[in-house]
């Protein structure tokens, strides 16, 4: 117990109460003034990324995908699918590689030209793009002829956006 002087004024009281830490945590020290700006810092950075129009794009042309992907498991349509990522193709190649050296391509020229630039496609999927996708809805449930397709896209927008 604290032993209080009969006549203390109130100057003489708040001295004799301490603080439990007698360190308070602000103002920060120098450290740790540096690590609050470097992670607010990383923190800015990794917003404005995410933000940026170039992942903005990659967002979209993989939700794209992903659409497609699910209508064609739902379904079955390959014909669907085909039609669904040739556009996706033709705009990110568009936008990737301009309109001059893409907007005339069509049929082998066009999966040529996405063979040329790191599309891993077989027969199947160049039959996919060049016939299937302006065919009728094509309901066969042979869900083998897009997994491929699907997956040589991903893997193309992923090395080209």
């Amino acid at each position: 117990m604290i032993d209080l002087p009969p006549q203390a004024g109130t100057e003489e009281l708040i001295a004799m109460v301490r603080p439990p830490y007698p360190d308070g945590f602000f103002p920060l020290g120098a450290g740790w003034t540096a690590v609050f700006w470097a992670v607010a810092g990383i923190i800015s950075a990794a917003v404005l990324i995410y933000n940026s129009p170039r992942m903005r794009r990659r967002r979209e042309a993989f939700d794209c995908l992903k659409s497609a992907r699910r209508a064609f498991f739902d379904t079955g349509d390959v014909s669907g699918l085909a039609a669904q990522v040739s556009v996706l193709l033709r705009r990110a190649a568009l936008h990737r590689f301009g309109r001059t050296r893409t907007a005339g391509l069509s049929g082998r020229d066009w999966t040529d030209f996405l063979r040329d630039t790191g599309a891993r496609l077989n027969e199947e999927d160049v039959f996919l793009l060049e016939n299937q996708a302006f065919a009728p809805a094509d309901f066969e449930n042979d869900l083998r002829r897009g997994r491929h397709f699907l997956v040589s896209a991903r893997k193309w927008l992923e090395k080209n956006l």
